[in-house]
Formats: C-alpha cells, structure tokens, sequence
C-alpha cells in the first residue's frame, strides 16, 4: 500500500524539483531500495529503456507529463511484474503531478506578470502633487487588506493654464488590470476635456460620453472640483461619489452634497449633473475621498461622521500628519475589503 506522504509536515512542496525529491523518497518507503531508483532527466539523456546496471539489465519507465515532456525515469533491475506494475503505476501518478506541478508554476507566474504591470499603471494613476499657491495639499492610497493592491481609485490634481486647478478623486468599479485601464481613460479624457475650456457641467457630460463610448462597461463614481487658489473659489459637481467635507477654520465641518448620477449611468438621469460652488477662506481644509474610507467598518453613517470627527481634531496639524491619523483612525483593525484614496487640501 502507497504510504499517505501528503500529510507529513516534512513533504516536499509541489514544485518539479520537490516533486522530484519527493519521488526520490518513495523508492525505498515502497520497499524496493537496492532494486530501484529514481533517474531525474537532468541526470543526462536517455536514449534506451534497457540498460546496463552495475553489470546487470534494468529497465527504464519514463516519468512523462501530460504535455509529453520526460522528468525522469525510475530504474529498475527486478523482472518481477509485480514490482514492475508497482513502478509503472507510480511513474504515471508521478507524471500526472508534475503536469500540475509545471500547470500551477505557470499560472502562478502569468498572475505575477499581470499584477506586476497592473501595479505599474496604478502607481502611473497615482502621480505626485502640483504646487498650488497659497495651497498646502496631501494624498494617500490604502490597499485592501485582502486585495491586491490593484484597484480602481484614483485621484488628481491637474493644474490648468488659467491659473485654476483640477481637482479630482474617483472610484471605477472592479479591480485588477481591468480597472486600472479604466481608471486611466477617465483621467486622460477628464485632462483633454479640460484644456478645452468647459464648464464643469459640460465637462462630466463629455467626459460620460467619451468614455461610455469606448467601454461601455465603464462604471464609476467621480468628484470633481476646479479650485481658484488665489480667490479660494470651489466649484464642484458628483457623479454618484460620497461628499467631499469643508472643514472650516473654526472646525465647523460641511458635506458638500451635489447631485449626480455615476459615469456610465447617463441614459437613466433626467437632468445633468448638480454643480455648486463654495469658498475657501484661509486655513480651511477640503477632505475628498472614495467610499474604502468610511465603509471599513461596516456602517456607512458611522464612518461619515467618524471621518469628520477626526479631520476636526487633527484639522491643525500638518496634512500629512492629518490624514495618516485620519486613515490609521478608520481603517484600523477593519480588514477593509476595498480600496482607499483621502485627499487634503488647506488654504494658506
């Protein structure tokens, strides 16, 4: 009877070359040391299935892969068929699992190839922040705790020829390379747009357009602001994203609500996207963020105010001090199953 090897704590892992170590011990826990072993093919090729052994005839059964490819051969110098038939059968057992073996490290590295290039281009949707007058700004990005690191938030700030900024945070639904390219046509097409000179309403219009059209899968939820760093003068619309916040100076903290559906989601608006304005008097702070941020913890409405909470007690410190406190503060112990993008920014 075959011993149950997949239980000791000791086995090999199911890599070829554990595999081979593996087989290797299986000759003599088989009781059949002395009569046969097992030949890796990288011991040298092998052109004949008899062979001389120590003087003696033994036999040769390849240990093939599905795919046709030889790993080896377990040698043999007993004619008895019951051995023989022993060796036959664990030479295809054998075969079969360096199959998966080669299956498993194959997969395993295509998906590293392809989170490798994901990352790639979230970190290029990731950029660094512009120098605004008068304007102190900070970003994070939190991964899910049990995702990969690839997602569909994202965030910019785009500064325009007129002297006005872009401001923009937004979440694409999915995850993976998928998303990231996504993320990536909103952000581009949101730029292109915006050198044009559109009003921000006009603007998301386009921009739902342009990108529904080259996928039509697109679904995402936007917030998004053109910020006049010398007047303080905000203007902002949604497209379904969760209110930004203006933290006043004195703390006074306000949700800036605006009406809107998400992007890929026009056909079912009866109206075009709200668009409100606000100003920013010196040293008050913006918070914009994506829903990882209050929905770590389960409740949505707790979250919110949780946010404001904290971005009121901190709201004196340096930013980057702010909104580490404000991420660490939220997402603590959550195990946050999305993604997390909190975007700061401070009037001088």
């Amino acid at each position: 009877m075959m011993p149950r090897t997949a239980s000791r704590p000791d086995a090999p892992s199911s890599t070829p070359r554990g595999l081979s170590v593996l087989l290797s011990g299986l000759v003599p826990e088989l009781g059949l040391a002395g009569e046969s072993a097992f030949v890796p093919a990288e011991a040298g090729e092998i052109t004949a299935l008899v062979v001389e052994d120590g003087g003696e005839r033994a036999r040769l059964l390849p240990v093939t892969r599905p795919d046709g490819r030889v790993e080896g051969y377990l040698r043999s110098r007993s004619n008895d068929p019951v051995i023989l038939r022993r060796l036959q059968l664990l030479a295809d057992f054998a075969g079969a699992a360096f199959g998966e073996a080669a299956r498993a490290r194959a997969l395993a590295d295509r998906e590293g190839n392809i989170r490798r290039v994901a990352e790639q281009l979230q970190d290029s949707l990731l950029p660094p922040l512009p120098e605004l007058a008068s304007t102190s700004m900070a970003v994070r990005y939190r991964a899910a705790a049990r995702e990969a690191r690839v997602g569909g938030d994202f965030y910019d700030v785009f500064p325009l020829p007129n002297g006005l900024a872009l401001i923009v945070v937004g979440d694409v639904m999915g995850k993976g390379v998928q998303a990231a390219s996504r993320t990536s046509r909103i952000t581009q097409t949101i730029r292109a747009l915006t050198l044009q000179g559109l009003e921000l309403q006009c603007l998301l219009a386009r921009v739902d357009e342009q990108v529904s059209f080259q996928d039509p899968e697109t679904l995402a939820t936007l917030w998004c602001g053109i910020y006049d760093p010398d007047t303080g003068e905000l203007t902002f619309a949604s497209r379904g994203h969760p209110p930004a916040l203006l933290i006043r100076a004195d703390g006074n903290a306000l949700r800036l609500e605006a009406e809107g559906l998400p992007l890929g989601m026009s056909d079912l608006a009866e109206s075009p996207p709200e668009v409100r304005t606000r100003r920013m008097e010196p040293r008050d702070l913006l918070v914009v963020y994506t829903d990882g941020v209050i929905e770590a913890s389960g409740d949505v409405i707790a979250g919110s105010q949780a946010l404001i909470d904290t971005c009121q007690r901190h709201r004196q410190e340096p930013l980057s001090a702010v909104v580490d406190r404000a991420l660490d503060e939220l997402l603590a112990d959550a195990g946050h199953a999305d993604d997390a993008v909190m975007l700061l920014l401070r009037r001088r």
